[in-house]
């Protein structure tokens, strides 16, 4: 890895100001957290920039009758971290630049909250939820936290509440059972196993409970089913982070009635369906990674949400890494196998990722770690008949497409782009339904003519034309064909058209 081509991504660490119920407590977390810190601070020679990729803080993981702290408040319960003599603020003055995207725990930071953390730690870029970054190569990554593919935890635009979505309402009401569970206690959620994760309950089995009786109302069902795990009332008042607004369940309730069947309109009701299990792991985020990743033709896509590391993808035209988190429970970080402190670095330039652990001690310990990768088609199991392309244009001319792309089979998750520059690239890619055909699919350029690949199922072969016959093509992540030759079988298929050049 190159000097000077690195990013280090740090997500989901939920710095909070040490309320019993906050994922991050200082006295488990911060000898991590700084150790972390201090490592990337001590190679800043070899970075161009640190992201941190969202729910830095916290402002979620509280008792309903609690407000939750400010940037300020929270600040000065981390001296040590965010203080302007603190680790963040060494790594602040080292690097050459440090960016912030808000994730979903830390989404309705205000401009008074981010104007406090500057202050304190020195120049942090807010930068937009979709962030890329490009190689000396050309390579392009695209970070991202990832909470806007999940359903119950993206930014909700029809919430009265700031964007607050439903996933705000289950973390209070997991805080509200904890803090019960607390009371008269000197024990925080960090002294209890399966905690410090997305939701603070078990969306999967919150799913496995709902199957049986399904309803588009999937909010309505999620927050009876937290309000009887938790004891929480739909009546408790539930003081919102900005201070000064209360709601309760039961508004949440109507607020959030028709959640599902938006997201079907918008997006479909498959990916609707992927959308519902994507907070319950890292695996479902894949597919949402996947298709971000091509429509920002880019060879590597990095998030962060799930607390669940992931280290690729099975077979795929990019690649997607999962950061992981840094808010693991003490016994979860001693079990076996344990819920790692991590972080992640990235190579811009090959586009690749690697995924660390720290151990703290006296000389502690950084050492990379296997991430799992992950299927994009779940279960992993099932067959992925998709057909991805990529158009290199190396004529002296732009490319436009001519109509819109066609599918006979399947449907184009991503079409071919409208414009291709010259000396630029285009990249799609076109998924088949659940069912016995398979993927087939044509695309135009003014200029270039007419393209068409098949990936189907059954006896029938792959099929590839397009280009003049300038184009190498793979199927299930194996070899690379010679110029104009195809794999007959075997699935995915890859093609990589060259025009011009």
């Amino acid at each position: 890895m190159a000097n000077g081509s690195m990013v280090a991504v740090l997500s989901d660490i939920h710095i909070g100001n040490d309320e019993n119920t906050c994922w991050y407590q200082r006295s488990v977390h911060e000898p991590y957290l700084l150790d972390a810190l201090n490592w990337i601070a001590d190679n800043a020679s070899m970075l161009q920039e640190v992201i941190l990729l969202g729910d830095l803080v916290d402002t979620w993981t509280y008792a309903p009758s609690v407000t939750p702290p400010t940037m300020a408040e929270i600040v000065a319960a981390n001296p040590n971290v965010l203080g302007s003599s603190g680790a963040l603020a060494n790594v602040v003055k080292a690097v050459p630049k440090v960016t912030y995207l808000l994730g979903n725990h830390d989404g309705t930071l205000t401009s008074a909250d981010i104007a406090a953390l500057q202050g304190s730690v020195g120049q942090i870029e807010m930068v937009e939820p979709v962030h890329v970054l490009t190689g000396s190569t050309g390579a392009r990554t695209v970070f991202s936290h990832g909470h806007y593919w999940t359903m119950f935890n993206a930014p909700d635009p029809n919430s009265p509440w700031n964007t607050l979505p439903v996933g705000h309402f289950v973390t209070r009401a997991f805080s509200y059972m904890m803090a019960k569970q607390l009371a008269g206690t000197n024990k925080t959620v960090a002294d209890f196993p399966n905690m410090g994760y997305p939701n603070g309950i078990d969306i999967l089995a919150f799913i496995e409970h709902l199957l049986p009786n399904f309803s588009p109302d999937i909010p309505s069902l999620l927050l009876n089913y937290v309000s009887g795990v938790s004891g929480m009332s739909d009546s408790e008042p539930i003081t919102l982070p900005d201070g000064k607004t209360k709601t309760t369940i039961a508004e949440a309730r109507t607020t959030y009635a028709n959640l599902f069947t938006e997201w079907e309109t918008k997006d479909g009701t498959q990916n609707a369906g992927r959308a519902a299990l994507a907070d319950s792991s890292g695996v479902w985020l894949a597919w949402f990674a996947q298709r971000l990743a091509i429509q920002q033709g880019a060879d590597l896509c990095v998030m962060g949400h799930t607390h669940t590391p992931v280290g690729g993808l099975g077979v795929s035209s990019i690649t997607y890494y999962n950061s992981g988190f840094e808010c693991a429970s003490g016994p979860d970080m001693s079990k076996s196998p344990p819920a790692l402190f991590t972080f992640t670095l990235v190579d811009l330039d090959q586009p690749a990722a690697e995924i660390f652990s720290v151990t703290p001690g006296s000389e502690p310990d950084i050492a990379t770690v296997p991430a799992l990768p992950s299927a994009v088609i779940q279960p992993p199991s099932a067959a992925d008949m998709s057909c991805f392309v990529r158009i290199l244009n190396k004529s002296a001319q732009p490319l436009t497409l001519t109509g819109t792309p066609a599918a006979s089979h399947g449907y184009w998750v991503v079409p071919p782009p409208q414009t291709i520059p010259a000396g630029g690239r285009g990249d799609g890619w076109l998924q088949d339904y659940v069912g016995a055909k398979g993927s087939a699919g044509t695309f135009s350029y003014q200029g270039a003519g007419d393209f068409s690949v098949s990936c189907p199922t059954g006896v029938v072969q792959n099929t590839v034309s397009g280009a003049g016959g300038n184009f190498i093509a793979r199927s299930a992540g194996g070899a690379w064909s010679f110029k104009g030759n195809f794999p007959a079988w075997g699935h995915p298929l890859q093609v990589i058209f060259t025009v011009g050049g």
